[in-house]
């Protein structure tokens, strides 16, 4: 069974697609019209994102479609994930004393707290990619019919519709606290997003460090010195499936020591990229006298690069400064390639500032079932801010990725 329907209000006709039954069942071509006539293009929304991500066995996801007359009129992705929480303190900025109190609670004697999650969007990207809709739906009946749609279908696979719902991530374009966007949905603010936009004009590595301050300048020729001694190569799809599971192994390196995980990768989903994507998703390799120590990889979208996930041995990162190469790497493919954007995603702040990258505001949006334990998850989440910011200051004053950047907000 890879489509479950059922019908909401004015007409509208909501679809489910399930995991790997439901490659079959949905109309790609309408779905990539839709995600065109937006004209807000999303690598994580692409159809060969979409048929990679449902092959997945190890993952329990959706694509959910509306229909209205016939005609496709919104479409999102839709993952039921697990969640856990390691050291939430060290995200967010506490206003209420009894809060650190309940979240000890939560956390229990291992300091772990863990949930299962209807995540709209990719679990594994950061930025607007949950959903898109034709240009005549409004706003508000948008999240709507979003919310009237959202805990209306389980799994194929069986298993019970998760307890609350997380939108994410709906970038802030407006200073000071979060807001309520529409009515039923709670707030929540952690990291940003770190984006470098990268200057049309720029023919190589040289242009882009010319625009970095002086001590920027220096930190990015120290850390291509230091790596000097890595052999990075492109990998070929071959290449990928023949050391998927050593690349997981990396990956792992770096994923097992975060605070807050929200699903994880895998070897398939890497396998799956690079078979629907081709050369439009990169995997670079890294060896060190012979060695794999390390990789990294990319979607090149229309306009956009997406940095997607890393892998290193971590002793490397001070002696061979390998992450910072990664970040580097992935400068030089996007001005090589032509985007106009980075996406980094929301992990390694101050890193990615010491490259140039800025930061942006993202909202996520959380739902509960329960209407009495969404009320008091309402009131318990006021008293908390996202960490306060110290990161790099990495550009000349007039540089392009600073001017251009109109993600960065005042206080």
């Amino acid at each position: 069974m890879g489509a479950v329907k059922g019908s909401i209000v004015k007409g509208a006709e909501v679809t489910w697609h399930w995991n790997e039954a439901g490659i079959d069942s949905v109309e790609w071509k309408a779905w990539d019209a839709l995600i065109k006539t937006s004209e807000y293009p999303s690598i994580f929304l692409d159809s060969r994102m979409m048929k990679a991500l449902l092959r997945s066995a190890k993952r329990n996801l959706a694509a959910v479609t509306w229909h209205l007359d016939t005609k496709l009129i919104g479409i999102c992705l839709v993952e039921d994930a697990l969640a856990e929480s390691l050291n939430l303190d060290e995200h967010i900025s506490v206003k209420r004393s009894w809060f650190s109190i309940i979240s000890r609670w939560l956390h229990g004697p291992e300091g772990r707290f863990t949930f299962r999650v209807r995540v709209i969007g990719p679990v594994l990207g950061s930025g607007l990619h949950s959903y898109r809709w034709a240009n005549h739906i409004p706003e508000n009946e948008q999240r709507r019919l979003l919310t009237e749609t959202i805990f209306t279908s389980k799994s194929n696979e069986g298993n019970a519709i998760p307890k609350v719902a997380m939108l994410k991530d709906l970038p802030i374009h407006y200073s000071g606290r979060r807001q309520q966007l529409q009515p039923g949905w709670i707030p929540l603010e952690f990291d940003p997003e770190m984006l470098l936009h990268l200057d049309p004009a720029w023919e190589d590595l040289a242009d882009y460090q010319l625009q970095l301050n002086t001590k920027s300048r220096t930190k990015v020729k120290r850390v291509l010195k230091l790596s000097e001694s890595f052999e990075i190569s492109d990998w070929s799809i071959e290449k990928v499936v023949e050391n998927a599971d050593a690349l997981i192994e990396l990956y792992r390196s770096v994923f097992d020591r975060s605070g807050f995980r929200l699903g994880q990768l895998h070897a398939e989903e890497l396998i799956e990229s690079k078979r629907f994507w081709g050369d439009d998703f990169v995997v670079k390799g890294y060896e060190l006298e012979g060695e794999l120590v390390g990789f990294q990889c990319a979607y090149l979208g229309a306009d956009e690069l997406e940095a997607f996930f890393v892998g290193f041995t971590p002793g490397l990162v001070k002696s061979h400064a390998i992450y910072q190469r990664m970040l580097i790497e992935f400068i030089r493919l996007g001005i090589m390639t032509h985007r106009k954007r980075i996406n980094m995603g929301r992990t390694a702040l101050d890193v990615k500032s010491s490259v140039g990258a800025l930061p942006q505001r993202l909202q996520c949006d959380v739902h509960f079932r329960n209407s009495i334990f969404h009320a008091l998850v309402r009131h318990y989440t006021r008293g908390f801010d996202p960490a306060e910011l110290v990161l790099k200051k990495a550009w000349k004053a007039d540089a392009f990725a600073k001017v251009y950047h109109s993600e960065i907000h005042t206080t």
